[in-house]
């Protein structure tokens, strides 16, 4: 099958999906889900689906284990729409690509707010002579 075709395809299962999370799967185990990618294999035999959440580790593996019991209810959906010989099996797995880019921007923060705290601190009647206005000197 060729790339454009996946990618199509990919880009229905994971539209198809979102949409079902937020309008028809009702499990409380369910937090904040957002289906961040979709791939597809070539031969359409399986589908991994990457999701992302709000909450801690414990809201994640409740998350995970709502999906998973939700998989053969999305997956009859996902062929309904479809319109292929076959319909891959979703296995859903956790992004942690999305995880890590939120930890690495929580770093550039802390690291961008500690030299603004340093640059602050520094002693201001320590200026440089050539700061001061025309005729006066520091």
């Amino acid at each position: 099958m060729n790339e454009r075709r996946i990618a199509r395809i990919e880009q229905q299962i994971k539209e198809r999906i979102a949409t079902l999370l937020v309008h028809e799967i009702n499990d409380p185990r369910l937090g904040f889900v957002t289906v961040s990618r979709v791939e597809v294999d070539r031969e359409l035999t399986r589908a991994l689906v990457y999701w992302t959440s709000l909450g801690d580790e414990t809201a994640r593996r409740l998350s995970d284990t709502a999906l998973h019991h939700a998989g053969g209810f999305l997956r009859k959906e996902v062929a309904a729409i479809l319109h292929t010989r076959t319909v891959p099996r979703l296995e859903f797995r956790y992004d942690e690509s999305v995880a890590g880019a939120l930890r690495m921007q929580g770093i550039l923060d802390d690291l961008r707010r500690e030299r603004e705290d340093r640059e602050g601190s520094d002693d201001p009647s320590a200026a440089h002579p050539s700061d001061a206005p025309d005729g006066e000197s520091a």
